[in-house]
């Protein structure tokens, strides 16, 4: 690529300019021309986003990309050139943040990145929600690439049930002081969970991290900080039944289900 375009924004580009570096046009990967297209298509929210960026995604589906001489079955449906619409969008967060040096850190009045923020939760749904906060921040980092760093893994999660553990056995008496634990910080819940965690790190076996209380709170109305602060009596009650190990995780969402182990 011409280093002179290496900081240009894509939407500050002709579709002319774009088809020459190989951003539009024919032969040019799915991934890339939809990455470009939705910026394209929404300045607002994906104006930052530069040709630099564009062109790590590009070298990734040009190394992914099979031989030419090589034939690809008849009827295959899917194909490294061919990433779905929501990996499209998660490459989009991915080079916008990782390229943004306040989004690796902590600035205020966040108490967590906004690139953790975004991808704690990658892989449990199509559209996961973002971290509000979780007891376990200071002993528990979450792997965030160097500033600019083109390939970065990150880490894809599933949710499970929790079947079998101490806490099945005294939920139903914690989660109603948990509750009102909640109310009495003025805090509005709509949903009270627990579930367990796997993680799949590039090259690696899965693994599976604590039990979680998963705590979801209607959206805008409280804040990161208020969470924080409502976490401790949440510990001690689960402390108080005998039960350790145990991470309490916030979100934002609108769900209305009750659940429990």
């Amino acid at each position: 690529m011409d280093p002179d375009y290496l900081n240009k924004k894509i939407i500050d580009l002709s579709v002319e300019e774009l088809i020459t570096l190989g951003f539009l046009g024919e032969n040019v990967a799915p991934g890339v021309k939809a990455m470009v297209e939705k910026v394209r298509a929404n300045p607002v929210h994906l104006g930052t986003v530069t040709c630099f960026m564009v062109d790590c995604l590009n070298r990734r589906y040009s190394a992914q990309a099979p031989p030419q001489d090589t034939a690809e079955p008849l009827g295959s449906s899917t194909s490294p050139t061919s990433p779905t619409i929501s990996e499209t969008d998660t490459e989009i967060l991915y080079s916008q943040l990782s390229n943004d040096s306040d989004a690796l850190a902590v600035v205020a009045p966040d108490l967590i990145s906004k690139y953790e923020m975004n991808f704690w939760y990658h892989g449990i749904s199509g559209n996961p929600p973002k971290l509000m906060w979780r007891s376990d921040l200071e002993t528990n980092p979450f792997p965030i690439p160097p500033p600019g760093t083109r390939f970065f893994k990150i880490p894809t999660k599933t949710a499970h049930g929790v079947f079998g553990t101490p806490l099945n056995a005294v939920w139903d008496t914690v989660a109603p002081q948990i509750l009102a634990s909640i109310k009495a910080h003025g805090l509005k819940y709509s949903a009270l969970e627990t579930v367990r965690f796997s993680a799949v790190e590039d090259g690696k076996e899965e693994t599976f991290g604590p039990v979680v209380v998963w705590i979801a709170v209607r959206p805008k109305t409280t804040n990161a900080g208020a969470v924080r602060d409502a976490t401790p009596d949440i510990l001690h009650i689960l402390a108080d039944a005998q039960i350790t190990n145990v991470v309490v995780e916030w979100y934002e969402a609108s769900v209305k289900r009750l659940a429990g182990p």
